[in-house]
Order: structure tokens, then C-alpha cells, then sequence
């Protein structure tokens, strides 16, 4: 008798063009193009020939331009998928804001996803993991069921030490930037979906808010996210293919429920955009990248029982409505629930 397959999930953070190139400090960062619908209809394509749910964390500032609106609807084309929340600025520093900024960037983008998508969004992720203590208040008060901001990985300094070295980030914000993904003790957290404490603001009472990080290789603590796995596919696809492997059978063997991590330009190669030539993996042709992401997604969904977000936690949790996410009451929730 075959062994039941674990509950897993995949996500992708729906960061636009300008992001990365505000992270990069080019200046002219508010003047780029999107990509969004480009990336969405390879995203969707490619989900959608493998019959894969996906979990997307939207920024709100793009949900002010009506193609990346059709971009995000795109998505209804999946046979499952939900829209979560990433912030409205996607400030990579939210550990160096003021409670009220921290409140507006995440109501507003709440209220824009409810607006043009018909759907509440139930889940959050800081960008750059960035998680402080006033974020999951804010979350707990706004009745969000997860948070999926904690990367526990050995390589956050590393990372943090790559990103100040590539970036042209000046001043202020790169003092902030000094605080990216965390230090060491971020290896600490748990590699596996955790229910935590949230306590509230003045007498309201502390919530339980679930934590689902974003899965690294088990013992290592190396990522194991499509980027990180697409760079090494840019120097070796048979290594490449050797860790994804590893990384699935050490997960089944430790019990582990992944929890994997897309990125729009896992779906682009040198052919489609000269400015993120910075990007790992972007020196990668668009045909082999697609192909080596399709690869693993493939294996991905041989390994385990892929699901959204919101329905590997209400997996773990009989008092979750998954189906709370539906706003009934808005137009725009027709195409969302006929996609149910």
C-alpha cells in the first residue's frame, strides 16, 4: 500500500519590476515597466499544465494600475489559488517602521485586494521576512489566519552580506538594509508550519496566529526556494536537480511539510529584461529556466499533496474556514467563486 502523501504548499511573491530595482537603488525605479502580466501568463501556463494551486502574495502598490489588476485576475485561470497579502510599498525595513506605517501598509492592501479581487486575504509575508512584533498585532487585529514571513535559513547573514555588496543603496536606507533577513538565531524557528501568541494591543486579548515558514533544507538550513534553486541550475543542472531531490526526501524523512517559494523572475531569462541581468539566475535562456522549474514543480507535486497556504494550515486546524476568504458581498468575487 502507497504511503499517504503529506500536506504541502507553494507560493509565490508577486513582486514587480520596480521592487528589485528600488532594492538594487537604481533612482529611477518608479519609471520601469511592469512585468506582471508577462510573468503571470508563464506562471499560470506553467502551474496550470501540472494542475498546481498557488498562493500569491500581492503588493498593493500594483493594484493601483489596471494591467497588473488583469495580471493578479489572471491567476483565476488556476484550478485553486489565493491571494494574500505583501504589504503595500514591498519596504523590505518594516522592523524600522512606526506602528501606524505598519498598520497602513497592511489595511490598504487588505482593502485593494478585497476591492479588485473579491477576496479577503488571510495570510501575510514581510518583504525580505521583515516580521516585527506590531505586524502580527496588526495581523491578529485584522483577523488573518497566517503569517509566512520566517526564513529560517543558516545563509541570512550571507545573504544580507550579498545584498549590501550588490546594492546602491545609500544612506539611511542602507543602514536599514543592515537588518535584512536576520541573523543566526533565525535558524532557531521552527522548519515546519508552528502556531504562536500574538499579544494585543492594550486589554485585547492575545491570539493564536499560525506561522508557516518558507522550508529550508532540514538539518543544513540551506534555501531551498525556486531562486536559490535556479541559481545553482546556473551553474549546474545536475546539481541542481541533486539538491531538489535531497531537499524532498530529507522533508519526507523528517516529516517536514514544505512550504516552497516562487518568484516572477523564476520564469524569466536573459532574453526578457537587460535590467534584472543583477537577478540570480538571470544569465539563464528563458526556455531552460522554464524547463528546469517545470522539472521541479513536476517532482514537487510526484513528492507531495500541493495545496494553498490556507488549506495547509486549515489542514492542521478543524476551526479554520478556508472558504472565509470569499467576500460574497463584492462583484468582483464572482469569477473567485466560480473558480472554487
Amino acid at each position: 500500500m502507497s504511503q499517504k502523501k503529506k500536506i504541502a504548499s507553494i507560493s509565490l511573491d508577486f513582486d514587480n519590476k520596480w521592487a528589485y530595482l528600488r532594492a538594487a537603488g537604481r533612482d529611477d525605479w518608479a519609471e520601469q515597466s511592469s512585468y506582471l502580466p508577462l510573468a503571470a501568463d508563464r506562471i499560470v501556463e506553467t502551474l496550470g499544465e501540472l494542475n498546481l494551486p498557488l498562493t500569491v502574495f500581492i503588493v498593493g502598490r500594483d493594484l493601483a494600475d489596471d494591467q497588473n489588476i488583469a495580471a493578479a485576475r489572471s491567476f483565476d485561470r488556476l484550478p485553486n489559488w489565493e491571494p494574500a497579502n505583501h504589504s503595500l510599498n514591498h519596504l523590505p525595513w518594516m522592523h524600522t517602521m512606526e506602528p501606524s506605517e505598519i498598520t497602513a501598509e497592511i489595511e490598504t492592501t487588505d482593502q485593494r485586494i478585497r476591492d479588485h479581487l473579491g477576496r479577503r486575504p488571510l495570510g501575510f509575508r514581510g518583504p525580505g521576512f521583515s516580521c516585527p512584533d506590531q505586524v502580527l498585532r496588526v495581523l491578529a487585529k485584522n483577523d488573518y489566519v497566517y503569517d509566512a514571513s520566517i526564513f529560517p535559513t543558516s545563509m541570512a547573514p550571507i545573504a544580507r552580506a550579498v545584498f549590501l555588496m550588490r546594492t546602491k543603496l545609500q544612506g539611511e536606507q542602507r543602514e536599514k538594509a543592515k537588518q535584512l533577513y536576520g541573523g543566526f538565531k533565525s535558524m532557531r524557528h521552527p522548519n515546519r508550519p508552528f502556531q504562536r501568541s500574538v499579544a494585543g494591543n492594550d486589554d485585547r486579548q492575545a491570539t493564536n496566529l499560525w506561522e508557516v515558514p518558507v522550508t529550508v533544507l532540514p538539518f543544513a538550513r540551506t534555501p531551498i526556494h525556486f531562486s536559490y534553486f535556479t541559481y545553482l541550475a546556473s551553474f549546474s543542472t545536475l546539481a541542481a536537480k541533486a539538491y531538489f531531490s535531497t531537499a524532498l526526501r530529507l522533508c519526507r524523512m523528517t516529516g517536514t511539510p514544505p512550504s516552497l517559494l516562487l518568484h516572477p523572475p523564476d520564469f524569466m531569462g536573459r532574453e526578457d529584461d537587460s535590467d534584472m541581468a543583477y537577478f540570480p539566475a538571470m544569465n539563464m535562456a528563458r526556455a531552460d529556466k522554464i524547463a528546469i522549474v517545470r522539472w521541479a514543480l513536476k517532482k514537487y507535486a510526484e513528492s507531495f499533496d500541493v495545496r494553498c497556504m490556507i488549506d495547509q494550515v486549515a489542514a492542521l486546524d478543524p476551526n479554520i474556514d478556508r472558504d472565509s476568504s470569499l467576500d460574497t458581498d463584492h462583484p468582483a468575487a464572482d469569477a473567485a467563486i466560480a473558480a472554487r
